[in-house]
């Protein structure tokens, strides 16, 4: 389907910087989960958490495509990885390591949160197109 110039600045800034940030998330999500595959040679469990971090990534990655075309399932998914994403972050702050956190997981945290604010606004949700 073609987008005029028209429909392609009708869209809300709330929904390109949503968009922007997911596609930043998935694709560092790919990189990093190819790069513990590419050291997990021979190891299940890293080949495991590396296939999942980058499967993550690539899911962020298509949720943003499907968001800018305006698709409601990309809201969807990208409301859901979002969410998955700062759960597990979380998680891993909180019961793993269980200290302050350092700055990588704060700056992740905002990002994600974030993400996660831009995807409720009302000018992001009334963007998206209903289901056909």
């Amino acid at each position: 389907m073609a987008y005029d110039a028209v429909a392609m600045t009708s869209r809300p800034i709330s929904l390109i910087l949503a968009t922007g940030l997911l596609i930043l998330i998935g694709v560092s999500g790919i990189g990093v989960g190819g790069e513990l595959l590419s050291v997990a040679s021979g190891v299940a469990t890293g080949a495991l958490i590396g296939g999942g971090i980058a499967a993550y990534g690539f899911a962020c990655v298509i949720a943003g495509i499907g968001m800018f075309r305006l698709n409601r399932w990309g809201w969807l998914l990208a409301l859901g990885m979002v969410m998955v994403g700062l759960a597990v972050l979380l998680w891993m702050e909180i019961i793993l390591i269980g200290a302050a956190p350092d700055s990588v997981s704060i700056v992740g945290l905002v990002i994600w949160g974030l993400t996660l604010v831009l995807l409720l606004t009302p000018a992001t949700r009334n963007a998206i197109r209903p289901p056909a």
